[in-house]
């Protein structure tokens, strides 16, 4: 037994077919029943003629035959001369069956009874005129009809004469012209249905076509093609629906390449993000390591000299103390646990704190810090702790590049919209063109800017301050953007909204649901860096008591340094 077909396109084509083939069954049926009533109505009316002319010729004979005389008695007897003559069968009444009525002709001679409406035939007043001797037509056959026969009454009155013709398996062309037409019906039938398995077949292809293309482009995606699409628009489907099918199925390849892009973008950045900061970490790690190990070296290091390791040792932490806070802070950004609380301010004030943290580091520097506030006060709903964090990170930024002598100055301006302008703008020693598009990537702290900047801008930058002050800025709807020449300095510009929740547009699509996965995975990376951390720093501390508990013993020769590394141990 043949197992039914599997494709799409054969199942389309075999219902299709079955279909036509069906309805051109049943629509041949009723077309044929409906042509062969058509024919019985036309038949009967024929032999109804037929009939009528029949009776009219035996009419006349009969007449002729009885002369003045009753062709009926009242008695019902049949005038005998009108029987002798229709007991003749000669040719005038052959020609009768065998022309006229193309049938046997039955005759009945009676009398009428007007008043029960009822004919009384004569006992022998009945006659057969048989056609056996007719030559049929090539389309003609005997017909099983039998007509309701007529008759003609030649007197009125009670009781009449009258005569009955009936016609008896009359000879028709019915059967012939049903097969006709049944023969162009069939022929009729079967340029349908080779013209159905045509339309079927341009069908089907047309229809499964694009379920082909859908089947062929999920594969191709499943198995990493996430270029792959199907052909769209009115001229790739055979209907509406399949038209939309096919480009829902592109915007949703499209967004998933999107997606896909934006996983291993996120992917590749926490990648880059730890080795940044296993990089980060190391360079202090290793200065402390080796400072842990020449101050365990008692004999090999004087006071003066523990005392120096001891300082950079205490700067090294810092340093990273400073780099978990902004590896920490940048994270909650990105994971959205840290959301700014925005209440209605003055924006001064947040400037103005920030600009009071950076005094005292400007003024070691040697470089003039200057502000531009306006007098009156600038109400703007904000943050102040993070808006106060994204300015102090760009004052601290300007006062590491800008050289001794040099001038950092900080303006605001109030806009016409309720919105405000911050500037941060030094003379310092600027960022190159070919720097520029990445001051905003994290850990990127840039090649010419640090070689201009010295040593100790090289120490003291993690590359994380202008990515915090990004996100800040964008967390309130704001606008950042940067101007700088090299060698001439660099200016800073900060928009805030009236109303950070007003000035939100279309929200963004969301992140593919594992970039917060990705940034745990970073993390939990980058908390075993920060575990060896806490080990060597564990190591300094008991290097650092074994050192205090020596100077104790030593009074006199240790006492400056032993009163050092407690000032330096409780900081």
């Amino acid at each position: 037994m043949n197992a039914p077909p599997r494709g799409i396109r054969a199942r389309l084509t075999v219902a299709f077919i079955a279909t036509v083939a069906a309805s051109l069954a049943l629509s041949g049926v009723l077309v044929i029943n409906s042509i062969d009533e058509t024919l019985r109505l036309q038949e009967v009316a024929s032999v109804s003629v037929r009939q009528s002319s029949v009776l009219y010729v035996v009419e006349d004979l009969a007449r002729t035959a009885a002369g003045s005389d009753l062709v009926v008695s009242r008695t019902g007897r049949i005038n005998p001369k009108v029987r002798n003559r229709f007991l003749l069968q000669d040719a005038a009444l052959q020609k009768i069956a065998n022309e006229i009525a193309r049938a046997d002709v039955q005759i009945r001679f009676g009398i009428w009874n007007e008043v029960k409406q009822k004919f009384n035939p004569s006992p022998d007043g009945e006659f057969l005129i048989s056609s056996a001797a007719m030559e049929p037509a090539s389309d003609e056959a005997r017909a099983s009809l039998q007509s309701e026969p007529t008759r003609v009454i030649f007197s009125g009155g009670p009781q009449s004469s009258a005569i009955e013709v009936k016609l008896i398996e009359p000879l028709s062309t019915r059967a012939a012209r049903l097969r006709e037409v049944g023969g162009v019906i069939a022929l009729a039938s079967a340029l349908a249905m080779l013209l159905s398995v045509l339309i079927a077949a341009f069908l089907s292809q047309r229809f499964a076509r694009p379920v082909a293309e859908l089947s062929s482009a999920a594969a191709a995606i499943g198995n990493g093609d996430l270029t792959a699409r199907v052909s769209a628009g009115p001229d790739a489907a055979i209907n509406d629906e399949m038209s939309t099918l096919l480009e829902q199925f592109n915007v949703m390849a499209e967004r998933l390449e999107t997606s896909v892009r934006a996983l291993r973008r996120e992917r590749d950045g926490g990648q880059a993000h730890l080795a940044d900061i296993s990089h980060e970490l190391r360079t202090p790690m290793a200065a402390l390591r080796a400072f842990v190990d020449l101050l365990a070296d008692e004999q090999a290091t004087d006071a003066p000299t523990r005392k120096r390791l001891l300082d950079e040792a205490g700067r090294q932490l810092e340093r990273m103390d400073a780099l978990t806070a902004n590896i920490l802070e940048l994270s909650r950004f990105d994971a959205g646990i840290s959301q700014p609380r925005l209440e209605s301010a003055d924006l001064r004030v947040s400037v103005r704190t920030a600009i009071d943290q950076a005094a005292a580091g400007a003024r070691r520097r040697g470089v003039a810090l200057n502000e531009e506030l306006p007098s009156r006060s600038v109400l703007v709903r904000h943050d102040p702790m993070l808006v106060g964090q994204a300015i102090a990170n760009l004052v601290a930024n300007a006062l590491k590049f800008t050289p001794r002598g040099g001038t950092v100055t900080v303006v605001m301006q109030p806009l016409a919209t309720g919105a405000a302008r911050i500037v941060v703008r030094d003379d310092g020693v600027g960022i190159s063109p070919e720097e520029l598009p990445r001051i905003f990537d994290r850990f990127y702290r840039g090649t010419e800017g640090l070689a201009a900047a010295g040593r100790s801008a090289r120490a003291t930058g993690s590359g994380l301050g202008l990515a915090i002050v990004k996100s800040i800025v964008d967390m309130h709807a704001g606008r950042i953007v940067v101007e700088s020449l090299a060698g001439k300095g660099t200016s800073f510009t900060l928009t805030f909204p009236a109303d950070p929740e007003l000035a939100q547009g279309e929200p963004a699509e969301p992140e593919p649901p594992s970039a917060s996965s990705s940034l745990i995975s970073v993390g939990r990376r980058a908390a075993a860096l920060l575990g060896e951390v806490a080990k060597t720093s564990l190591r300094l501390r008991r290097v650092l008591r074994a050192d205090t508990a020596s100077s104790e013993e030593h009074e006199t020769p240790l006492a400056p340094p032993k009163g050092r590394a407690r000032k330096k141990e409780s900081t």
